[in-house]
């Protein structure tokens, strides 16, 4: 999931008319539209990606949104497609989508106790919990285990047949509401080294 930010036609029409002017002019745009970028990879991130719109575990999909060039006059924020995490970047975009077993019967959703305060599962798979067992209440299997003889049921692990899950759309949030600032950081960058004013 990217978003890219182009000058356009128009951009390039002008340039060309100012001859000797529009080379400094050029790079002037793309060196203000890199910070720009960067500017709202950084907003993604810590306006959408902190707990707001996505609740994070690892932190790895927020450490992989960057900004960057793609061509001389296209800035691009999301996740590079050789990141470790670009399977999980359309969490980023506004898609839903539905996740079912590949190769089981249910999907085990850790829960409760299982979860650590950042929400890290303490054991991945029913068959890392000892003594554990399974249980059925008005539709729903759970799997968890006893804390002693008399101990209550702890549930670690819900059994479902499937999971929709809706992205947070945080990019397009985040790059939209940066916009002016990218324009800022670009007429800046131009008026420093063309001298404009």
């Amino acid at each position: 999931m990217m978003i890219e930010l182009s000058m356009g036609p128009d951009f390039e029409r002008t340039v060309a008319e100012l001859s000797g002017m529009g080379k400094a002019l050029v790079e002037a745009a793309g060196k203000g539209l890199e910070k720009g970028v960067k500017i709202a990879a950084g907003r993604v991130v810590k306006d959408y990606l902190s707990g707001q719109a996505l609740k994070r575990r690892t932190g790895q999909l927020a450490r992989s949104v960057d900004g960057w060039m793609a061509g001389p006059l296209e800035g691009v924020v999301g996740v590079q497609s050789r990141s470790g995490t670009s399977k999980y970047a359309w969490l980023l975009g506004g898609q839903t989508k539905m996740i079912t077993p590949k190769r089981a019967k249910f999907l085990t959703i850790p829960v409760g106790e299982n979860l650590t305060g950042s929400g890290v599962a303490r054991f991945s798979s029913p068959r890392q919990v000892p003594e554990g067992f399974f249980v059925r209440t008005k539709g729903s299997l759970l799997f968890g285990h006893k804390r002693g003889k008399k101990g209550k049921f702890r549930a670690l692990f819900a059994l479902v047949k499937s999971v929709t899950i809706e992205g947070s759309n945080a990019l397009y949030d985040g790059v939209t509401e940066s916009l002016d600032e990218i324009a800022k950081v670009m007429e800046s960058q131009i008026a420093r080294q063309t001298g404009a004013r």
